[in-house]
């Protein structure tokens, strides 16, 4: 009898074994397929781990392409209690002696104690001021960079403390709190939000009961502080706006913030107590192991990316035996011989334009056999000390403008370090939106008070305050403060009796757009004009480049300012002058690997194609999986036909051999 499977009773043949050790040479194929598929995944990881170590490494470098992280000074203050002081690497070496006459302090004014801080105080109108009042003159002086602010009291929220949680959701300048006094019930404390002589606070009433200084009602808050008190000047003072005093080097100074920048160049001082008697010493000195650190940390970021590399990429000289090899999977990769010698070209390049050095080995840094970077601090240690300001150009990218208005902003893996001629054609622009016609001066809740428009990429919902503006210029300031208060810091100026904003932005993309609102045709008109901005345009070095808004960018390929880019201000045309680039080795290989690991760069390129070849060997398989599930099957076909053969042979056979031994006994 036949058998589909194992040894055939009357063939004795073993198809099982038979068939499988066909099936072991015709699957040769799919087994050199596999270790094929596998070699492609172990590159694909190993590009992964590559990418993610130069995504470090980039990190790294972008902290230190920055010449704030080389360009540091160190600013100690004799009496830390007294003031503390920080430089930005700008100011002078040297010594001065500080005098804290008067810490600044936040205006701070207080209501009358309310029984019930939730029973109804009034309805109205508060406008609130910022500016300087004057004492001696019995005179304020409203803050021209802060406008004043108007803020609706109504029924739903004319408690004290519905009040005091209004302004605290306005954008008013002050902040409100109720105090518990202990004894007669909660006061309302009104405090600017910025300290200094000109943020005191002036608080004018529009009382829905018509008294508008009386001190009854919502003019229970008002506060001027040049009326009498009751009559106007009806919450206390608990705190004068002041400013801080100082005395530099016997030069008096005067600073409306505890926190003083801008009086010594590169300096900011934090002030956090008066002693005008004391004079504390402050000393400006170049902080070199900051630049010792820096130094070093550049020197590790290269280092721990280069024994990821070497890893990737060594040879397994332990063992002559191939198959016992334990060699690196990116061995011989062109990808990564090429990503090596990229950033070891970059390293060993010299940078232009410098000052005294222009290699890393001036300063100490140089290659070991190993490939790694190693720090002589003896010889760095001695040029910091003796040319300080070079350090930060050999490593970072500085740019230096002969026009006022052109300022460097970064640059590309090409760029090149150079003096680069700037033309502009065309300045850039912001977008405007001009009224028609005169605005409406008198602003109804529900009827005119409300405006949506997009500014740029946001859109904003405003609510007017209703009331009947004296001109076009306080309504103006109305719709400025009410987009101030949304987040846009858009302008809103009155040109020819009409309204106009102009977008904070400048370039192709600043539009303004009026989207919708009751209030769009009281206030812009019928046809109001909107024009859009535009994008700077000109060349660099002489060749092409590209604008967007005031960003100017070499975009001509090949050219030595290729990635260059540029800020470009005002509205001159024609020659800008030239711009000087030194491109030093952090900033060269921080836009080098950037791009590298970007998701257009030759990593991704790399691992897409590997990608690829493990689908094609996964088709390859599954196609060759059904070839040879047909391949056993037939071969299972032929031999237990083949054992069906040889059996019916076997039969054939006893029968002939029967009748032949039957015919030789009866002959």
């Amino acid at each position: 009898m036949a058998t589909t499977s194992g040894i055939s009773a009357s063939t004795n043949f073993d198809i099982n074994a038979i068939v499988t050790s066909l099936m072991q040479a015709e699957q040769r194929p799919a087994v050199l397929l596999n270790e094929q598929k596998t070699s492609y995944q172990a590159k694909i990881s190993a590009f992964a781990t590559l990418k993610n170590s130069l995504s470090t490494f980039q990190t790294a470098l972008g902290n230190l392409a920055s010449t704030s992280k080389f360009k540091v000074q160190a600013a100690t203050s004799g009496n830390n209690d007294i003031f503390t002081a920080t430089s930005d690497g700008n100011a002078t070496v040297g010594n001065y002696a500080i005098k804290v006459g008067q810490l600044a302090q936040a205006h701070k004014i207080a209501t009358s104690s309310f029984a019930n801080t939730s029973a109804a105080v009034g309805t109205g109108t508060l406008t609130i001021t910022l500016g300087t009042y004057d004492a001696v003159n019995n005179s304020f002086t409203a803050n021209p960079d802060k406008s004043p602010k108007n803020l609706t009291i109504t029924a739903a929220n004319n408690s004290l403390t519905g009040i005091r949680d209004a302004i605290n959701a306005g954008d008013l300048g002050v902040t409100a709190s109720i105090v518990n006094d202990g004894q007669n019930g909660g006061r309302l404390v009104l405090t600017s939000k910025e300290s200094g002589a000109a943020n005191s606070i002036k608080i004018s009433v529009a009382d829905a009961d018509g008294g508008n200084t009386d001190g009854t009602g919502l003019s229970s808050l008002a506060y001027d502080p040049t009326a009498a008190a009751g009559a106007g000047k009806n919450l206390g003072e608990l705190q004068a706006g002041k400013n801080a005093l100082l005395n530099i080097d016997g030069i008096d100074v005067e600073s409306a913030s505890n926190v003083v920048s801008g009086i010594l160049q590169g300096v900011t001082l934090n002030l956090f107590k008066a002693d005008p008697t004391t004079s504390v010493s402050l000393d400006i000195t170049k902080d070199s192991a900051k630049i010792e650190e820096s130094v070093n940390a550049f020197v590790k970021a290269f280092n721990d990316f280069n024994t990821t590399l070497r890893n990737l990429t060594k040879f397994d000289e332990s063992t002559t035996d191939f198959t016992k090899k334990n060699s690196g999977v990116l061995l011989g990769d062109a990808t990564t011989r090429s990503i090596s010698t990229q950033i070891r070209s970059a390293l060993t390049r010299t940078v232009t334009g410098v000052g005294d050095f222009n290699s890393l080995s001036q300063i100490g840094v140089a290659f070991q056999r190993d490939g790694s970077l190693a720090v002589d601090s003896t010889k760095l240690k001695d040029a910091i000390s003796t040319n300080f300001d070079d350090i930060a150009k050999l490593f970072s990218a500085v740019g230096t403008a002969t026009d006022s208005g052109v300022s460097y902003v970064t640059q590309g893996a090409k760029t090149q370090s150079g003096n680069y001629s700037v033309n502009i054609t065309q300045a850039a622009s912001r977008g405007t939106l001009t009224g028609s016609a005169g605005p409406n001066l008198n602003i109804v809740a529900g009827s005119n008070d409300a405006l949506q428009i997009k500014i740029g990429e946001g859109t904003y919902n405003i609510t007017l305050t209703a009331g009947n503006y004296a001109s076009a210029a306080d309504l103006a300031n109305e719709v400025r403060s009410q987009l101030s208060s949304a987040k846009s810091t858009a302008e809103v100026t009155v040109e020819g009796g009409v309204l106009k904003i102009t977008t904070p932005g400048y370039g192709s993309e600043a539009v303004i757009e009026i989207k919708g609102g009751n209030a769009a045709a009281d206030l812009f008109g019928s046809s109001p004009t909107a024009v859009a901005g535009k994008d700077v345009a000109g060349t660099i070095n002489g060749a092409a480049a590209t604008g967007k808004g005031q960003v100017l960018t070499s975009s001509a390929s090949g050219n030595a300012a290729e990635g260059l880019a540029l800020l470009i201000q005002g509205n001159t045309t024609g020659a800008r002058g030239d711009i000087n680039l030194s491109v030093g080795y952090a900033a060269t290989l921080n836009s080098l690997v950037k791009e590298m690991v970007s998701d257009t760069g030759i990593l991704a390129s790399k691992t897409e194609g590997l990608t690829d070849s493990v689908n094609r060997v996964t088709k390859q398989e599954e196609a060759l999986t059904v070839r040879l599930t047909a391949v056993e099957a037939r071969y299972r076909a032929q031999f237990v036909a083949l054992d069906v053969l040889v059996s019916q042979l076997k039969t054939t056979q006893s029968y002939l051999t029967q009748q032949l031994a039957a015919i030789s006994a009866n002959s």
